[in-house]
């Protein structure tokens, strides 16, 4: 009984240190994530790259001030986070910040969101509403998609941005307010000038600090961080633990990224939502995203081409393209094995883009050693 007793006291106080331990490594975990998440974000946009620095001055020396910012840039490049930025790093950070999507509604609303309405101002109106202007007094108010904002309303906004005062719809009260504007397009201004569809008035009266935000395809080396953060959301959000192979973030810092860093995000989401094994590979992503227009790797291989078409020639046309697949199969292969089954470096050897190397890998059917399968 003594020994049992005594064997029980040693577990316990073995398990106890193994939790210490545990807890302590968690902890450690927790603190290198904060101080990476610290070094490498910024008014809570994760970026190092040299363009994101140049977006983050931008930030700082706007923010102080009142001056109304243009946010222009893609969809999807993150422009109501730098909205966001600029109000939290300024002095009106504890004063709302108000934002209204102009695409989104149609313009007979669009003007009651903006201004607001008097009971009985039209058909529904059973009460009154105050408009996001008033909503937004004495803080920022985020004016998306500025662009498609009808003509009509682009002259009483130009108005409100200039008098800083306006009547509700079916009101005869004038309302002042202190609105700091900013707004955001995706869309060329200066063109939509040209053509008429956008008042050059209103242009230069919001075109005060314009901040472009780079495209993601730009900002390669930020890739992997943003991998890494909305792996770590998504992971904790779904109760999970996957990881991305070397070959795939290889991958994803070569791919295009039309839909930008919101593109990303889905992605992230998508992958861990139907990954089973843990490890996102290649194979794993999409095949819209592998797949683009073939090019024949052997155009890049003038001697082997002579001398399998020599081989060859007197075969019919549907024996030679047989031939130049199985030649291409041959020629991706052993650029994998000679790079170790990088396919970065493989397809730097062959002058061809990851995204076209993935795709033939794929088409192929080429399969690493399992040793390699194992590793990656």
């Amino acid at each position: 009984i003594t020994v049992v007793a005594t064997l029980i006291a040693q577990f316990i106080e073995l398990n106890k240190t193994i939790k210490q331990k545990e807890d302590l490594w968690i902890e450690e975990n927790r603190t290198l994530r904060a101080e990476l998440d610290k070094r490498y974000s910024r008014h809570n946009i994760i970026g190092q790259s040299k363009v994101m620095h140049e977006v983050f001055h931008l930030i700082d020396r706007v923010a102080p001030s009142t001056a109304t910012a243009l946010l222009l840039g893609e969809s999807g490049t993150g422009k109501e986070l730098v909205a966001r930025a600029v109000h939290h790093a300024g002095p009106r950070v504890t004063e709302p910040f108000i934002k209204i999507n102009c695409a989104a509604l149609p313009e007979n609303l669009l003007e009651s969101e903006l201004l607001g309405h008097e009971k009985g101002a039209f058909t529904g109106a059973t009460s009154f509403k105050k408009g996001r202007f008033e909503l937004a007094d004495g803080g920022t108010l985020f004016l998306d998609e500025i662009a498609e904002l009808p003509l009509n309303l682009q002259a009483k906004l130009l108005r409100v941005l200039q008098e800083r005062n306006f009547e509700r719809l079916g009101g005869t009260k004038t309302i002042s307010v202190d609105v700091r504007i900013i707004a955001a397009t995706n869309i060329n201004l200066e063109e939509a000038v040209a053509r008429g569809r956008f008042r050059a008035d209103l242009y230069y009266r919001l075109n005060v600090v314009p901040i472009m935000l780079p495209p993601l395809r730009d900002r390669v080396e930020d890739i992997p961080l943003l991998l890494d953060f909305f792996l770590r959301e998504s992971n904790e959000r779904n109760g999970k633990q996957m990881k991305l192979s070397r070959d795939a973030v290889e991958f994803l810092k070569s791919y295009p990224w039309p839909g930008n860093v919101r593109e990303m995000q889905n992605l992230v989401e998508r992958m861990v939502i139907i990954n089973d094994d843990g490890l996102c590979k290649m194979n794993d992503l999409p095949s819209v995203m592998l797949a683009e227009p073939e090019r024949l790797i052997i155009n890049e291989q003038p001697e082997r081409r002579k001398t399998q078409i020599n081989g060859d020639s007197r075969a019919g046309s549907t024996a030679l393209k047989s031939s130049l697949k199985d030649m291409e199969k041959e020629i991706v292969e052993s650029a994998m094995q000679r790079n170790g089954w990088v396919q970065a470096r493989a397809a730097r050897e062959l002058g061809i883009s990851q995204r076209q190397i993935g795709y033939k890998i794929k088409k192929y059917g080429i399969v690493p050693p399992e040793h390699i399968r194992f590793k990656s």
